[in-house]
């Protein structure tokens, strides 16, 4: 495909000349405008300030409006309208006497009031401007008078060809991604309702059906259009289930001869952003090709048959083993659906490693040491003369691989820096200056010609890693050297030993680590299913745990102290968890400990309640105690310890924090953490959860706990977000999701 522009976002000159109506192309392009700045802000914050997201709907239409605006702008255009109606106070003339009325009523408010309401505004409008890829996007307006001179990308120009079209969102930020993935399905969306409207069997149809009408587009004997079947897979969905805009795809997208594929870890995982898509998906998809699902109910529910109720279908969902799927596929007219069936892989060839058992291939690499030690002793001939091989090549073929750092491995790196393995070295491409492999070489290289801001930090690799096994050791442990840096680099990322711009856990997934490693997914897989990681969540990114057995394969080994205790973290904590106690040491921090009106002035992560406490897991951590002994331990010293706490110049608890992730234990565990804050009667206790449905749950654990009395009397409905629960009790005073109390951290930090 031809180098050129992305599509133009307020640009309805296409839909108007199939004979689109003119408020259906706004509409369309208003809301998927404001689907895209949800994903950007988040629901709540976007929607925080009830008039501002009007006041763009408002504006946006007014740009198209056919006397004062046009049929297509720029993003900047429309940023210039609402900053100039703030500046003048006044409401832009529109045709539309309804929209002109309620624009009246913006300006009609008090001073401050408008003030405040247009600041809101810029704010959530910004969004787009401030993120450079967006900014070309949303800024370019092509000039259809000549495409050849100002060439731009439309996917219906392709709906109707035998081409495969691929849009790697990889290298971008989780937000930019969604954000991105939204821009192409609103104009999968447009491109969709023109092909649709070109080709229906109708006078106008017949009209533009000439001899320029593609060949592939014919008409049945019914009279209605056979169009070409468009499919669209969609890779890791879950992230843009939110989008009403997805939700709209999945009910319509037949009428519109368009296929949906969906590929997501679990359908379940669509339930923690948007309801409405989970229920699309499970009864509006035909065909479910699933893998090992260990706990989804309504999934079971929907692939259940009389033969096989909703039991056996969880069991067998549960039982599943790599290389199989469980396969529901859709019946013809007026036929009786056909039962799910089990689907394998076809078998790996002969001679591959995936042919053979563990011990097989263990037997047969103790062969082949046999058989080349008995070659060497036998057949190996001493050299008299020099060899002919280059003695920096000799050099070369004998130094064991680097596993002290990413630099040799990585295919990210910043565009005006180099990296020179036979120095191991960094260098600057535009000058040529050398600077030391680690992160502040890596800054001063990156600085040397040009800017950490002009730079994408995802470009920015981790260099250290520190793997602290010997080849022997590394050899023993049957993994690549690969996977046992990656194993490192995940543990290195779990204990913050990173910071930005190479690694930060709060807002990078573990994806970036992958690249910087360029390890194969299978690679991580085998990991996993080998019980080294342990995959965490996807949300607000991808990230790993190192279990037990990982910190035992790569010598990594707690100290209390110096990695857990008081002050310090967790034992067997995740990086999850690791994510959401930071984020909330940081909150406390910026919203408390630096607010001069605030009596913070501590802030500890993973307090310990008092001395006793601290030694309840001194035995079963010193050398030598068993993984048992350690998670008991572990169980014991968490009943002790609250995640952070504010503390004023007399050691006072003024505020507590606790961040809690579900588990089986649930009405036990949550109870017993607002019994922990509760006792410290601080001025507030604040939970931090792992998303909306989690904050449900841990209210209804301390609504109905396992023991003694309710924690909590109030109740919310299901659709209320955890930052508007009001509860006013010792153990807790407010709750926020993970995701919310990061971006508060950030706006502070603006």
């Amino acid at each position: 495909m031809p180098s050129c522009y992305p599509p133009s976002r307020f640009d309805i000159r296409d839909e108007l000349d199939r004979g689109i109506s003119r408020t259906s192309a706004v509409e369309d392009r208003v809301d998927h405008y404001i689907e895209i700045l949800i994903q950007l802000m988040g629901r709540e914050r976007f929607e925080q300030a009830v008039r501002s997201p009007d006041i763009i709907r408002y504006m946006t239409k007014a740009m198209f409006d056919p006397v004062s605006g046009s049929d297509a702008f720029s993003h900047r255009d429309l940023h210039g309208a609402i900053q100039e109606m703030h500046d003048r106070n006044t409401a832009p003339p529109v045709s539309d006497a309804d929209l002109e009325r309620m624009l009246a009523g913006v300006v009609a408010n008090r001073a401050r009031t408008f003030d405040e309401i247009m600041q809101g505004v810029a704010n959530r409008i910004e969004k787009v401007p401030v993120n450079p890829r967006l900014a070309r996007i949303f800024n370019h307006v092509p000039d259809l008078s000549d495409a050849n001179d100002d060439p731009h990308f439309d996917l219906v120009d392709y709906l109707d060809d035998d081409v495969v079209i691929i849009f790697d969102t990889g290298r971008l930020r989780s937000e930019s991604q969604r954000a991105l993935a939204l821009l192409l399905l609103s104009n999968l969306w447009s491109a969709l309702k023109r092909r649709a409207r070109s080709t229906q069997g109708d006078e106008s149809a017949e009209a533009t059906a000439d001899e320029s009408a593609p060949d592939a587009v014919q008409t049945g004997e019914d009279g209605a259009t056979d169009r070409p079947l468009v499919n669209v897979y969609i890779e890791e969905v879950a992230s843009i289930a939110v989008s009403s805009l997805l939700s709209d795809l999945l009910s319509q997208s037949r009428s519109f001869d368009c296929s949906l594929t969906l590929a997501m870890q679990f359908p379940a995982q669509l339930r923690e952003t948007s309801e409405r898509a989970y229920r699309e998906v499970l009864n509006n998809v035909s065909t479910i090709v699933s893998g090992n699902v260990a706990v989804d109910e309504q999934l079971a529910r929907r692939l259940a048959t009389e033969e096989m109720d909703v039991r056996t279908v969880g069991n067998r969902l549960r039982a599943l083993r790599r290389g199989q799927w469980f396969v529901s596929l859709p019946a013809k007219f007026d036929e009786d659906e056909p039962q799910p069936f089990l689907a394998r892989s076809l078998a790996p060839p002969q001679g591959h490693p995936a042919a053979t058992t563990v011990s097989r291939r263990r037997g047969f690499e103790r062969a082949l040491e046999r058989t080349q030690a008995r070659m060497e002793e036998t057949t190996a001939l001493r050299l008299t003369e020099p060899s002919t091989v280059e003695e920096t090549d000799k050099e070369d073929a004998e130094t064991p691989n680097r596993v002290d750092s990413a630099l040799p491995y990585t295919n990210r790196l910043p565009p005006t820096v180099t990296y020179d393995a036979s120095i191991h070295g960094l260098a600057c491409t535009a000058c040529e200056s050398r600077y030391d492999p680690d992160s502040n070489g890596m800054q001063r290289a990156i600085e040397c010609c040009s800017a950490l801001s002009e730079v994408d930090p995802d470009d920015v690799p981790i260099c250290e890693v520190n793997l602290k096994l010997t080849p022997e050791e590394r050899t023993e442990t049957g993994y690549s050297d690969t996977q046992l840096l990656f194993v490192q680099a995940v543990y290195n990322a779990q204990q913050l030993r990173y910071t930005p711009p190479e690694y930060d856990l709060l807002h990078d997934s573990m994806l970036r680590l992958q690249e910087y490693l360029d390890i194969e997914s299978e690679a991580i897989q085998d990991l996993l299913d080998d019980g080294i990681l342990s995959h965490d969540t996807d949300r607000p990114h991808r990230l790993y745990t190192v279990t037990p057995e990982g910190r035992s394969l790569i010598g990594e080994h707690y100290r209390k102290g110096v990695d857990y205790g008081h002050g310090k973290g967790d034992l067997e904590e995740t990086s999850q968890h690791v994510l959401a106690v930071e984020v909330g040491r940081r909150y406390l921090e910026t919203h408390y400990q630096n607010d001069d009106d605030s009596p913070v002035v501590d802030v500890i992560p993973y307090f310990e309640l008092d001395e006793r406490d601290r030694t309840v897991v001194s035995a079963a951590s010193a050398m030598g105690s068993n993984e048992d002994e350690l998670a008991e331990a572990a169980s014991e010293y968490d009943r002790h310890r609250i995640d952070a706490v504010g503390l004023d110049a007399e050691g006072r608890v003024v505020v507590t924090l606790e961040a809690e992730r579900i588990n089986h234990d649930l009405r036990r565990a949550v109870p017993e953490d607002f019994d922990k804050m509760a006792v410290c009667d601080p001025d507030e206790a604040i939970w931090v959860t792992m998303s909306h449905s989690e904050a449900h749950r841990v209210l209804q654990a301390l609504n109905d706990p396992l023991e003694g009395e309710p924690r909590v009397e109030k109740t919310y409905s299901e659709s209320t977000p955890a930052s508007e629960f009001r509860i006013d009790t010792p153990g807790c005073t407010s709750m926020y999701t993970v995701e919310q109390v990061r971006d508060m951290v950030d706006e502070h930090a603006m």
